[in-house]
């Protein structure tokens, strides 16, 4: 996909709809000029087109469907049905827009039968009806209000907000978005908005076909190339929390940050810690009251505190210019949620870091999770574990441009040396050296195939680098793991490549895992083996 020019066309200038869209951009929004494709889009809506608009976080794709919301001049009239995943999001969004004096709806649960009623029953009607997709697979109200809009002309559009959850392809895959293909069945010569800021080509097919749009659709993009970032992945040596703090106090003391762990209580934890290294630091997630959450927003968009510890519950909707760095305290869960969370990072403009640790023994510290759901397909996990082991091979490639791995991921071309040491590996400039540890491999491939396939034992990670070690302990003795070929065969090799070697024949699918309920109900996750006979590719490392 080839990003779109930055200026645009000078004939949208000339079009009907053009003075409005200039004055509405002044008076409601405050804004004197247009971001990248904005304009290009507001005319195609306003023109009852189907568009379909990928840009990068912090593109301003807001203002493509709410701008258009209070022109009076396009060819449809009436209520912009906006279909959302994120009611924080949501709420914010309804909350800025009545602070322009513009009507919006937002259909949740605190939402009453007077507000249901405004949409149908008022000349006023709200401008944005903001509802999520499991509203209007389930409700049958929302249904009924959409087709009297319908039947009385006063439907405008449908935007589909975060547009990637409708596609299997994507990492975000959300059942309830599967229903809105049926929205262009109902709703014939509605037009239809898709938005989002993480697809590939693949996937911006597939939700194309999804929502059935038009042959004679808009399709919008722009670079996803954020040159103010500077890609860093950090490999664990000592203790994890002391390399960030580090990181922190020599390049951005007092500056606002974000940190990402996957885990609440990570969140916690990690917050605490850096309080008691004297950085100042809250945490933020799903699970903390709502008077909480907001007042710690408050305080880190407002610089009481620069620095917040979160989940990805945090940053969806907030936009905060001055963000200085974003650090993953755990590994991402895929490449497109890595881009995503970093693009909270430097929105003025100015150089920001993105730090992304990465421990040896942590990686793909989160694959538990992937399977500890009984509810998860076989689909879902199988996409996963892909997007696991693709965040991986990002964090392993010492050799590869960052940005250019980065935007090789949303299909766009890009050559490494405007990179502009814009990540470690080319700030680096070293050469790499090839390290062959297939004979290595071979024996704890052919030490898992008999302990798991031949002996039916559940071997985890740690045994089996234990065992490859030629560790001395009373579990490995008394399983007499001692006695077979492939004991302390890499006694010679470095933990730390070992542990990278175990990884790597994880991430390039030689080695799985599987994870079994234990008597207390929780998942133990163990090792297993793809098939009987590897063929294992020489040679297997870069390091």
């Amino acid at each position: 996909m080839s990003p779109s020019t930055a200026h645009p066309n000078p004939s949208l200038t000339t079009t009907t709809y053009y003075p409005e869209i200039k004055r509405q951009l002044l008076e409601v929004f405050k804004l004197t000029a247009f971001r990248p494709n904005q304009l290009e889009v507001i005319t195609a809506a306003l023109d009852v087109k189907d568009v379909f608009v990928l840009m990068p976080t912090g593109g301003g794709k807001s203002l493509c469907y709410q701008l258009p919301a209070v022109c009076s001049s396009g060819k449809t009239k009436g209520v912009t049905v906006v279909v959302s995943p994120l009611v924080a999001l949501m709420k914010d969004q309804v909350h800025s827009l009545t602070s322009k004096k513009v009507k919006a709806l937002l259909s949740d649960a605190a939402a009453g039968s007077d507000d249901w009623r405004s949409l149908v029953t008022s000349n006023d009607k709200p401008s944005l009806w903001f509802v999520t997709p499991e509203k209007l697979q389930h409700s049958t109200s929302a249904n009924n209000i959409l087709s009297i809009l319908y039947k009385n002309n006063d439907l405008a559009r449908f935007v589909i907000d975060e547009a990637h959850c409708i596609s299997t392809w994507g990492q975000d895959f959300r059942e309830a978005y599967t229903a809105l293909g049926s929205l262009r069945d109902r709703y014939e010569s509605v037009p239809i908005m898709a938005l989002t800021a993480t697809a590939n080509e693949r996937t911006v097919e597939d939700i194309k076909a999804q929502l059935k749009m038009k042959h004679d659709h808009k399709f919008f993009t722009q670079s996803f190339n954020r040159t103010n970032l500077k890609y860093l992945v950090q490999r664990k040596k000592t203790n994890l929390l002391v390399d960030i703090v580090a990181f922190i106090n020599e390049k951005h003391r007092g500056e606002a940050g974000v940190i990402y762990c996957t885990a609440r209580m990570t969140c916690e934890s990690v917050a605490e810690s850096l309080r008691l290294k004297g950085i100042k630091a809250a945490h933020f997630h799903a699970g903390m009251p709502a008077d909480e959450k907001e007042k710690t927003v408050y305080n880190w968009q407002n610089g009481i505190v620069p620095l917040i510890v979160a989940t990805i519950a945090f940053g969806m909707g907030i936009d905060k210019a001055d963000v200085r760095f974003v650090v993953h305290y755990d590994m991402p869960k895929s490449l497109s949620g890595y881009y995503q969370e970093t693009g909270r990072a430097g929105r003025d403009g100015k150089p920001a870091d993105c730090l992304m640790c990465m421990s040896f023994s942590r990686s793909l510290s989160f694959a538990p999770n992937i399977y500890a759901s009984e509810d998860a397909s076989a689909d879902s996990i199988k996409r996963q574990e892909n997007a696991a082991r693709e965040v991986y091979r990002f964090c392993q490639n010492t050799s590869e441009c960052r940005r250019l791995q980065i935007l090789q991921h949303f299909d766009e071309k890009f050559d490494k040396s405007q990179c502009a040491m814009g990540c470690d590996n080319c700030e680096d400039g070293r050469e790499t050296v090839q390290e062959d540890v297939t004979s290595h491999a071979r024996d704890a491939i052919k030490l898992l195939q008999y302990l798991v396939k031949d002996r039916g034992e559940n071997v985890t990670e740690s045994h089996l680098e234990a065992v490859l070690r030629g560790a001395n302990t009373s579990d490995i003795r008394a399983r007499q793991h001692d006695k077979l070929p492939q004991y302390s065969s890499c006694s010679a090799m470095p933990k730390e490549l070992l542990e990278l070697m175990l990884d790597k024949l994880k991430a390039d699918d030689l080695l799985a895992l599987k994870s079994l309920k234990n008597r207390s109900g929780y998942h133990n996750t163990y090792l297993d083996v793809r098939q009987r006979d590897i063929m294992i590719p020489r040679p297997i490392l870069t390091v």
